[in-house]
């Protein structure tokens, strides 16, 4: 009876029940997942305990299928104690309990994708300034054909077959619907419900939102789908519109918002920060709140695609009275050493407003550390903890590099993912060499290899070797 009462093990079916929809353990690499994308890791015992209850057994009966010990009772009591802190982000590091243990990120963390995504189209009905999904710009700015024309796109059986390698072969919990712009799919909300309702798959989409009304997102909510991240590059529409150059995107993309919010389907918007917005950015969280949303959102500007064409492609903003009228003729790209203040003060001004602020690009921490600041650990997840899917079935190492590592319509997943070109990019070979010396590199693993591509390396050459020498 001590034992009962000091270790009680009868709230833990129910808190069980409550993980299902949102966690997922997987074997190979023994992880747990938090959909989407937060991982931990679990012994084998561990892994054990949580496919069992998960699969639907008691936790009475298993305590007895381990002898009904007073010491298994402890131990069991205490695992789910330590889990629920963890998923909860609130465990106290320096009073661990003593099932859980703290140990410094290491790659090979993880051997199969966490993530996943499958853009299913290329074609857009906006025309962003920094748009890197299948860009058939010229270096000389001049348009090319496009570069996955609709007759090439995977038909929908062949989604449906991706969908399933995704699940039952990378054993991936999750899949984001993206594109170009995915809602311009009519089969959009039929590959969402084989997603979910057949494959068991959590489901995002990543939209511009202007092509959402009220019918979509009552079919989308009835298909299954379980969030939407919607792009919204301003609160100030003026800036949108620029960015975007289509007059009127930012009412509709708010408009999307409502409509999506109305069918019970969870959104929070998503800014690519730039030269053209960046002076907005920090009215973001507010704007956000306004819209009843609970987070956002933002990443930098990725120096491929339209935002590396040369010269930069012309913007412009509707202006009633004269239709489009030139506004930004300049650079958007950004570089990491101009962005730290902005995050902090960001940030600061999401708490103010009760929002929640998620920073997505992987940061080289030599130059801005987001751990050090709560927006955890951002690294390429290039071949690692993304499988990125082309509208052709390609495997890319995200969806802003645009190199094939093998084809899921062709090859075996494991091929694919296994194959030497994958592996150079999960060992982070493409890492600058003053990175390859430092002790932190599993943290951020260099930053993003596509922006030192475009800028060169002349930042870490100013931040890299003092951080190495301090800290290595």
């Amino acid at each position: 009876m001590k034992g009962e009462e000091a270790y009680p093990l009868e709230w833990i079916d129910e808190y069980v029940v409550r993980l299902r929809d949102y966690v997922f353990v997987r074997e190979e690499d023994c992880l747990l997942i938090k959909v989407p994308n937060e991982a931990h890791k679990l012994n084998p015992s561990g892994i054990r305990i949580m496919k069992r209850l998960l699969g639907g057994e008691g936790i009475l009966n298993l305590w007895g299928s381990y002898g009904s010990s007073a010491r298994v009772r402890r131990d069991l009591y205490h695992f789910f104690v330590g889990l629920k802190q963890v998923l909860q982000g609130c465990l106290n590091e320096h009073d661990l309990p003593e099932v859980v243990v703290n140990r410094p990120f290491a790659l090979g963390f993880n051997t199969l994708p966490v993530l996943s995504e499958v853009a299913l189209t290329y074609r857009c009905n906006l025309d962003c300034g920094f748009c890197y999904a299948g860009c058939s710009c010229r270096r000389d700015g001049t348009k090319a054909p496009a570069v996955v024309p609709p007759a090439k796109e995977m038909t929908s059986a062949e989604v449906r077959e991706v969908l399933r390698i995704i699940r039952e072969e990378a054993e991936v919990p999750s899949v984001s619907f993206t594109g170009g712009e995915p809602t311009l799919r009519d089969d959009l909300a039929d590959l969402v419900r084989y997603a979910r309702r057949e494959l068991g798959l959590r489901v995002n989409l990543i939209t511009n939102g202007t092509l959402i009304d009220g019918t979509l997102a009552k079919r989308l909510k009835a298909a299954g789908l379980n969030s939407a991240q919607v792009s919204l590059e301003s609160p100030d529409d003026a800036v949108h519109d620029a960015l975007t150059q289509v007059p009127g995107a930012h009412r509709r993309a708010v408009q999307g918002i409502k409509h999506l919010q109305e069918n019970g389907i969870i959104v929070h918007t998503n800014t690519t920060i730039n030269r053209r917005n960046i002076d907005s950015a920090i009215a973001m969280p507010a704007f956000v709140r306004s819209l009843g949303l609970e987070r956002f959102s933002m990443n930098l500007v990725i120096p491929v695609g339209k935002s590396a064409t040369v010269p930069p492609k012309v913007l412009y903003s509707p202006v009633p009275e004269q239709g489009l009228s030139l506004i930004c003729p300049g650079d958007l790209n950004l570089q990491y050493s101009e962005i730290p203040d902005l995050l902090l003060r960001i940030q600061e001004e999401a708490a103010r407003c009760e929002v929640e602020f998620m920073w997505y690009s992987p940061t080289p921490i030599c130059i801005f550390n987001p751990i050090q600041y709560r927006l955890g650990n951002k690294g390429c997840a290039a071949c690692d903890g993304l499988l990125s899917v082309s509208p052709t079935g390609d495997v890319l190492p995200c969806s802003s590099w645009p190199e094939s590592v093998g084809n899921l319509l062709h090859e075996r997943f494991r091929d694919v993912w296994d194959s030497a070109r994958a592996r150079w990019m999960r060992d982070k070979a493409f890492a600058p060499l003053v990175c390859r010396d430092c002790a932190d590199l599993a943290l951020c693993q260099g930053g993003c290899p596509l922006y030192w591509e475009y800028f060169g390396h002349d930042e870490l050459e100013k931040y890299g070797a003092s951080y190495v020498a301090a800290h290595c």
